[in-house]
């Protein structure tokens, strides 16, 4: 654990998730965006724009922040295939600027 404490997160927008998303593949990233859901599957997302989506696993640590402006933290990965994904350590309600 103690590696962990000390590795590094890096504050990142949305949209340089979205918009270069191999330079933050495997990284532990600190981002913000409101919270999407849909039931049927069920799974969740944080965005700023459709354009600018973030899947969040596992949904359920923002299932009951659905439509709130939230901060996460976690690790990002991206597969061409898959998309853009977000394994979540923290998720904080985020100050309204």
């Amino acid at each position: 654990m103690s590696g962990c404490a000390q590795e590094r997160v890096s504050e990142v927008t949305l949209e340089q998730l979205t918009g270069a998303p191999a330079d933050f593949d495997g990284e532990r990233v600190r981002t913000r965006g409101t919270v999407q859901g849909l039931d049927d599957p069920e799974h969740y997302w944080i965005e700023t724009t459709p354009r600018n989506r973030l899947a969040v696993r596992p949904g359920s640590a923002v299932a009951g922040q659905v439509g709130d402006s939230v901060v996460a933290v976690g690790r990002f990965t991206w597969r061409p295939d898959e998309g853009r994904r977000l394994e979540v350590e923290s998720v904080l309600a985020a100050e309204e600027p």
